[in-house]
């Protein structure tokens, strides 16, 4: 039976996610700051519970500590864990909220796919992160959300190259606004201008088509009432020596 772990699986899409992976055949380890939240989604999953702080390394560290030691192995990494910035678009950043943003949002992936590697490697197992249409078509009432999950595609993109040779896939799925509580004012907004909206259940549908995929690097949008897709950016035009003469810009694993 593959295992998969999720952080943010306490609530909203990360413990749809956890349902729907379970229903799937998986055996599950919840992660999430809140335990009992976390405890809950297990006992309903039939997984196991972890409560982890994902801006930490050493939570990290702990939750994939309790997934090999529960199941042995570990195939699939669903980085789900997510907080809005509270951050307004106006000049003068809350350093504290900005932080708290980049640690949850940014490090705890980052974090998490450092944590999870050497498992996945020997599982040849796979990577999904959470990020969100703002990485895609930037949302300018909260630009230093779209920061962070423009972040995670970018990182995620960037990974696969140096990840393939290890036989770990990963890839970004970005969900449109969902209705949970994260939303908060903006979801009664939303509703009020009758803009749907994605169910939790649709993201969770749309992590395990992209964990049943066989790309890496990619990023996926989902948009409400519409399938997800891969996302494909424009290619870079090629450099011009000063003759005139193209060269395509490559990506590289190393500069010196």
């Amino acid at each position: 039976m593959p295992v998969a772990l999720v952080t943010g699986g306490g609530g909203g899409i990360g413990a749809a996610i956890c349902a729907r992976l379970a229903a799937s055949g998986y055996s599950l380890v919840v992660a999430d700051l809140d335990l009992d939240a976390a405890e809950r989604v297990a006992k309903e999953c039939g997984g196991t519970a972890v409560r982890a702080d994902v801006a930490d390394p050493a939570g990290n560290a702990d939750m994939v500590a309790r997934a090999l030691d529960t199941h042995g192995a570990l195939d699939l990494l669903v980085l789900a864990a997510g907080i809005q910035s509270d951050v307004p678009p106006d000049p003068g950043v809350d350093l504290a909220r900005y932080r708290r943003a980049l640690g949850v949002n940014l490090d705890g992936v980052v974090f998490g796919v450092d944590a999870a590697l050497e498992a996945l490697e020997r599982s040849g197992g796979q990577i999904v992160a959470v990020a969100s249409l703002a990485a895609l078509g930037p949302e300018q009432a909260n630009p230093v959300y779209a920061l962070t999950k423009a972040a995670v595609v970018g990182y995620v993109r960037a990974l696969s190259t140096p990840l393939a040779p290890r036989g770990v896939r990963i890839n970004a799925l970005c969900p449109g606004f969902t209705d949970t509580p994260f939303l908060g004012i903006t979801g009664r907004l939303l509703r009020k201008q009758k803009i749907p909206l994605l169910s939790p259940d649709e993201v969770a549908a749309a992590v395990e088509a992209v964990a049943a995929g066989a790309g890496t690097g990619e990023a996926w949008a989902l948009i409400p009432g519409r399938p997800a897709a891969r996302h494909e950016f424009p290619a870079l035009p090629p450099a011009l020596r000063a003759d005139g003469t193209e060269v395509v810009l490559k990506p590289f694993l190393s500069a010196k």
